[in-house]
């Protein structure tokens, strides 16, 4: 920002004994008050140092081994003319490390609507008004048929909560580092995606938490996006709790191909709590 340039004043001889522009000190005193009022300061720089994209993985793996069960319950808002679920459902989750999910959601007086199962590769789902539950593989959603949408978001959404993002230790595109983010570039993943999607991720510069995870098209178009707000702490029941679990209570899952969108408002989180096996075992359904 520029400085402040005073007027110059051109004064003239005046006897000794004559006052010399006897309100120009008043006037003087005013214009610096103004400039002190008007002058904006300049911004201070982040004192957050920067860091490597090998430095922000590490931090990331690091905080998602932290939880290795989850239970939670929440609100779900579900939008799009393709979602077949109601509008507006209450739900609860289940999760045990590395890769065991269960999900399943009810109407406002305690009707089961859905319940989805995951372990390893293969899920099942089970839905209301349908007597046999529906198995499958990983590599197979779209055996799902018009239920695939909101159990693909519903699952989505429940990753990134629990900081299960596709990080490598190598093979990052790039990373830009802004004033607020740091976004990181991954290539496409053949192993898991039977269509080529790159993925970008936006991680806060302060607290390292990510706040969105988007999937983009061969032309760098988001053709689905999941976002966190609403950070919070759990409660954590290790016998060891020697770190703060925080959690966004708050996640939006969104799939802008197919126009249809969910969204997690949680009201409680429990990290860490010895969870039952049966719930995870797909036989039981």
């Amino acid at each position: 920002m520029g400085k402040i340039s005073f007027p110059r004043f051109e004064l003239a001889e005046h006897p000794s004994d004559a006052p010399i522009f006897p309100g120009f000190g008043c006037f003087l005193l005013c214009l610096i008050l103004l400039s002190s009022c008007t002058t904006v300061p300049e911004p201070t720089p982040s004192s957050t140092p920067s860091l490597t994209s090998a430095q922000i993985i590490e931090i990331l793996h690091a905080r998602e081994a932290e939880v290795s069960s989850l239970k939670g319950l929440f609100h779900a808002e579900i939008d799009g003319q393709g979602m077949v679920f109601a509008h507006s459902l209450d739900g609860s989750i289940f999760y045990q490390r590395p890769d065991r999910f269960r999900i399943k959601g009810f109407t406002r007086f305690g009707g089961l609507v859905f319940d989805f199962a995951l372990s390893g590769e293969f899920y099942a789902l089970r839905v209301q008004d349908q007597p046999q539950p529906i198995f499958g593989g990983m590599d197979n959603f779209q055996g799902l048929g018009e239920l695939r949408l909101p159990v693909l978001l519903s699952l989505r959404a429940a990753e990134v909560l629990l900081g299960k993002l596709p990080l490598p230790a190598d093979g990052i595109e790039s990373m830009q580092e802004g004033e607020d983010m740091y976004q990181i570039d991954l290539p496409p993943d053949q192993k898991t995606n039977t269509v080529s999607f790159s993925r970008r991720i936006m991680i806060d510069r302060d607290s390292l938490r990510v706040r969105q995870l988007e999937y983009l098209d061969s032309q760098g178009l988001p053709v689905a996006s999941i976002q966190t707000s609403d950070f919070r702490r759990v409660r954590d029941r290790s016998p060891n709790e020697s770190a703060t679990i925080l959690l966004p209570f708050d996640v939006k899952a969104e799939d802008r191909k197919e126009a249809g969108s969910i969204t997690l408002e949680f009201r409680e989180i429990i990290a860490n709590e010895p969870l039952n096996e049966r719930l995870f075992m797909l036989t039981n359904f």
